[in-house]
């Protein structure tokens, strides 16, 4: 599991005050298709595959942020951005300070008030000409920098409100306990499912989930790639569940909540 880093903290932080997506959504009325597939639907295809860093230190969390990102960013931009290892490495380290993993709801807080900066893998390097390169360094590039960060974030509670975000925010994210049997059926490209020999508890991890299927499975980003998981063994294992709102006009317009009420309840938990 070298090249598999854990770093989701359990247990979780419970904030009472966290807005609850069940508080703003009428799951009564709502119209869920029965697959759905957030990146398909923004670009025509998933997303590139990324390990954000995540083989070298315990930072799924902001793995998982990168990869929402993307998302958001690509409803507001109209393409991917690049978001870099190094992106990843730096705003882990800022949080963590180097060593271990982050609470999800931290890393949340943190996201929405602070917001945190990438690179975009732009670089704007000054040219040089003639033969001055022989004597002189090059110019060092300076970055295109990008700020990052949310409006809100709501909590979830079950699978039917992960797929309700998933296709009405285009994103959902959950945190999971994982055990060796998982680690084994992740190295084997099985999907995650439940055997009743799960072996030993290894540790958190964080979960973009961009998609759901007819068979109620869902596929989340795992380490680089997307890793199908059934909806018992996503019910077993987690234990935190989000969903970020990056535009509160996008979220006004396009989705079928009480936007009053959420903008309320927001500023409820800014101003305590």
């Amino acid at each position: 599991m070298s090249n598999l880093m854990l770093g989701c903290e359990w247990p979780p932080i419970v904030d009472t005050r966290n807005i609850k997506l069940s508080a703003v959504l009428n799951m009564k009325q709502l119209f869920i298709p029965v697959e759905f597939d957030a990146e398909v639907d923004l670009m025509g295809s998933p997303f590139p595959g990324r390990m954000f860093y995540n083989n070298n230190a315990p930072c799924c969390v902001i793995s998982m942020q990168a990869n929402v990102s993307r998302k958001l960013e690509y409803i507001e931009q109209g393409h991917i951005i690049n978001i870099t290892d190094a992106d990843v490495k730096a705003e882990w380290k800022r949080q963590s300070g180097g060593s271990g993993g982050l609470y999800m709801l931290n890393a949340y807080n943190e996201w929405r008030q602070t917001g945190w900066d990438i690179t975009n893998g732009k670089l704007n390097a000054a040219k040089t000409k003639g033969c001055w390169h022989k004597f002189f360094p090059k110019p060092v590039p300076v970055s295109t920098v990008q700020h990052l960060d949310i409006h809100a974030f709501a909590a979830l509670d079950d699978p039917d409100e992960l797929r309700a975000s998933i296709y009405y925010l285009h994103n959902g994210e959950c945190a999971v306990m994982l055990y060796q049997k998982d680690i084994d059926q992740f190295n084997a490209g099985e999907p995650w499912h439940l055997t009743g020999d799960d072996g030993e508890k290894v540790g958190g991890h964080a979960l973009d989930v961009p998609s759901f299927h007819a068979d109620g499975s869902f596929d989340d980003w795992s380490w680089g790639k997307r890793q199908p998981m059934d909806e018992a063994w996503f019910m077993a294992r987690k234990y935190d569940i989000f969903a970020a709102v990056d535009n509160r006009d996008n979220f006004k317009v396009n989705n079928p909540t009480d936007y009053e009420k959420f903008e309320a309840l927001l500023n409820e938990i800014v101003s305590s």
